[in-house]
C-alpha cells in the first residue's frame, strides 16, 4: 500500500539530508559444516548460507529481496564486494509545528535534486551546515 502526505511548501522550516552509507547490521554468512559433540563429529549437514542480522537473536535468513523491502539498498557482487547492503539516501523535513516529512531515495543526486526543487517552491534560501 502506497501513502501519500501532502504538505504546504511556505512551511518548511529545514531540511535534513543524509547520503547512502553502509548499513553494517547485516552481514553474508558462508555455508558451514554442522558438528556435534563439542564440534570433534561433523554430521555432513551444512548450515544456509545467505544475509542475517546482527541484530536477531533467531539467526533468521533473510533474502536479498526482503531487505530491499525493508529500505535498504543491495548491490550485486559486480559492483560492490564489501558494503554492499547500505542505508538509502534520506531526507527529512522540518515543518513549523514539529511536524516531519521523510523520504528514502535510491541516489544521492535525486535525494538533493529533491531538496532543490523544495527550496525553489518555496522561495526561500537555507544556509547549510556540514557534518563529518
Amino acid at each position: 500500500m502506497i501513502t501519500k502526505e501532502y504538505f504546504d511548501v511556505s512551511r518548511i522550516v529545514s531540511a535534513y539530508f543524509r547520503p547512502e552509507h553502509p548499513e553494517t547490521k547485516f552481514y553474508w554468512q558462508d555455508s558451514k559444516p554442522i558438528k556435534k559433540f563439542f564440534g570433534l563429529i561433523n554430521t555432513g549437514r551444512f548450515t544456509e548460507a545467505g544475509w542475517f542480522n546482527a541484530c536477531d537473536w533467531n539467526e533468521e535468513l533473510y533474502t536479498e529481496d526482503e531487505i530491499r523491502n525493508y529500505g535498504y539498498k543491495v548491490y550485486s557482487t559486480d559492483e560492490r564486494i564489501n558494503d554492499r547492503i547500505c542505508n538509502k539516501a534520506y531526507v527529512k523535513v522540518y515543518l513549523t509545528h514539529d511536524n516531519t516529512i521523510e523520504q528514502r531515495f535510491e541516489t544521492d543526486a535525486e535525494a538533493e535534486a529533491w531538496i532543490e526543487s523544495l527550496k525553489e517552491k518555496s522561495g526561500k534560501t537555507f544556509e547549510v551546515a556540514i557534518y563529518n
